[in-house]
């Protein structure tokens, strides 16, 4: 393993992350070994004081983890300085076995985290605690996929080699790639933008209905949806190039980073989308789809933008 900065920085942050939630993983089992809201004994006292701190603790947690997973873009970004071949983040997650499935762990955990908040939330609002073994019993897995995120980040870097030419994103997401990507890549990227659009439009049809459920599920769709798009489709249109359709090179300055905004945009409207069906429908305060939805919209309005701004200038598509 060799060190930089930003490694030694993520490394520090996961590490104290995995110690905390330790604490909340010892207090997570005495809660589901004995807890009982009815009992009125000294252990029943400290397990419902431990239980807030244990809450506290994992809400704590996801605060750290989300603008942690931009750190580790970063990170990834600055260590294509120095691997051969890597001209962004594309190329070092791909450059050993662990980069994508600690990359798609992290996102997946954080997606757990926050529903886990909304159990929480809900456990809040009930006189009788009715959702703590629930919602600690949910955290053991969670805890268990941390952990495992751990191990693999540190198999990760562990594993970089600096030595060794990885592929460059012009080589990884296009039809000759040996990847899944590459029968992606092989669709017409109009199908793909249709799609997508469509995937759009039965959100808003869901929203108008109000059927929670139903735009949970498309919401869950609409992250790998958008995500496909974005590579195969909107990128040429941001770089201004039809062979360039890295998902990480629009978090680079030339393109005033606006990569994190997209980003943002999408995990933030996919996530509240998904908790709503979650969402206790006896809660004082309901979840309205039109906020999940109004960053959905965000998000599909920026990225036809530059569709639209290319074929102003232009007068013609580029795909």
């Amino acid at each position: 393993m060799f060190f930089t900065p930003e490694i030694v920085i993520s490394l520090l942050i996961d590490t104290l992350s995995l110690l905390l939630l330790a604490i909340a993983f010892v207090v997570a089992v005495r809660i589901l070994l004995w807890f009982d809201y009815g009992s009125d004994t000294s252990r029943q006292y400290a397990l419902e004081r431990q239980s807030y701190l244990a809450s506290t603790i994992v809400a704590f947690v996801l605060a750290v983890k989300i603008p942690a997973i931009f750190y580790f873009i970063y990170t990834l970004d600055r260590l294509s300085l120095v691997i051969p071949g890597a001209m962004c983040a594309a190329g070092v997650v791909t450059a050993n076995e662990y980069g994508v499935w600690l990359f798609m762990l992290k996102i997946v955990n954080i997606y757990l985290f926050g529903l886990w908040l909304v159990l929480h939330i809900a456990d809040l609002h009930t006189s009788n605690y009715h959702y703590t073994r629930a919602k600690f019993a949910f955290f053991l897995l969670i805890f268990i996929l941390v952990l495992l995120e751990f191990v693999l980040e540190l198999l990760y870097f562990g594993h970089l080699d600096i030595s060794q030419v990885v592929s460059c994103c012009g080589t990884l997401f296009n039809r000759a790639a040996h990847s899944p990507l590459a029968l992606v890549a092989a669709i017409d990227p109009k199908v793909i933008a249709g799609a997508f659009y469509a995937l759009y439009a039965a959100l808003l049809i869901a929203a108008l209905a109000k059927k929670e459920w139903l735009f949970s599920l498309l919401s869950l769709l609409f992250l790998p949806a958008a995500t496909v798009a974005l590579i195969f489709f909107f990128s040429p249109y941001i770089y201004e190039l039809p062979t360039h359709h890295c998902p990480f090179c629009i978090l680079q300055p030339e393109y005033h980073y606006i990569g994190y905004l997209l980003y943002a945009l999408l995990f933030i409207g996919t996530f509240l989308g998904i908790a709503s069906a979650f969402w206790p429908k006896w809660m004082k305060k309901p979840l309205n789809l039109w906020i999940p939805f109004g960053f959905d919209t965000l998000f599909v309005g920026i990225v036809s933008f530059y569709v639209l701004y290319y074929y102003y200038q232009n007068h013609v598509w580029l795909l």
